[in-house]
């Protein structure tokens, strides 16, 4: 079961990048970035951690893979991060929030909401976190300058 699902997101990630015009090249990669997020996600989850902690991790995840196929492709890594984030959004939650309004249950859709919120905002955290450290660190851009000072 588990395969199905991690090529169900493979395809995913390539029909993505393929809805959003990435190179044919470099489908593969914005692909494997998707699963690689996805599988992090999944897994921290599965070892009982928290569903935002988990999305965050994701998010770093997909963020540092992006940028290290970017310098090594030398392509933006937007390309990678584009097709791969897209398995990590909480679209299900997004759903029963606003099934939760249609239906007046304010209580459990305000809940939900913080819920789905808190876990976009910690993907879009854990690209942001990773993609700065990769480029100040690994790329050289923090000690770069540092022996001038």
């Amino acid at each position: 079961m588990m395969m199905m699902k991690i090529a169900a997101v493979f395809v995913m990630g390539t029909a993505v990048g393929i809805m959003y015009r990435i190179p044919r090249s470099l489908l593969f990669y914005g692909a494997l970035n998707a699963t690689l997020a996805w599988l992090v996600m999944v897994l921290l989850a599965g070892a009982g951690t928290d569903a935002v902690a988990a999305n965050f991790f994701g998010g770093v995840a997909l963020g540092a893979a992006a940028e290290a196929l970017a310098r090594r492709l030398r392509r933006p890594a937007t390309m990678f991060v584009i097709p791969g984030f897209f398995p990590l959004v909480p679209g299900r939650e997004a759903y029963t929030t606003m099934r939760y309004v249609v239906e007046g249950r304010y209580g459990p859709a305000t809940e939900m909401a913080a819920q789905t919120l808190l876990t976009a905002g910690a993907i879009a955290f854990g690209i942001f976190v990773s993609v700065t450290v990769y480029r100040l660190a690994l790329a050289g851009g923090l000690w770069k300058g540092a022996d001038r000072c």
